[in-house]
């Protein structure tokens, strides 16, 4: 009987972890500043995967979801989903705050897919 009650409350944290989401952990994550910002240069010698924040300019929209990002160090590509803004609007002055990973697609191409953003 143990074993079933035990089993039944890590399902339900579980489940609880899983509707949180992407972007809810990212904005608690904010609300902590539990990450050290890094710079673009930075996330260029990253791992695949690695979680990353960054701050710097959304410079222009590329394509559909994709965004020139620029910091002091140099450009990159983000990720940007629909869900991910948050009603936020940006413009090209605005400095922001971006969390993601480091999106590695082939040895040349290396982006931020991004999980949440805000101004600073």
């Amino acid at each position: 009987m143990k074993k079933i009650s035990i089993v039944a409350v890590l399902g339900v944290m579980g489940a609880a972890t899983a509707f949180a989401g992407p972007n809810n952990m990212a904005n608690n994550n904010m609300n902590n500043n539990m990450m050290e910002v890094v710079t673009v240069e930075q996330v260029q010698t990253m791992p695949d995967d690695s979680p990353v924040v960054i701050r710097g300019y959304l410079l222009r929209q590329n394509g559909e979801n994709s965004y020139v990002f620029q910091d002091t160090t140099g450009t990159i590509n983000l990720e940007i989903d629909d869900e991910d803004w948050g009603g936020l609007t940006v413009s090209p002055t605005d400095f922001v705050e971006v969390w993601g990973e480091v999106d590695k697609n082939g040895m040349s191409m290396i982006e931020v897919d991004v999980s949440a953003i805000k101004k600073l």
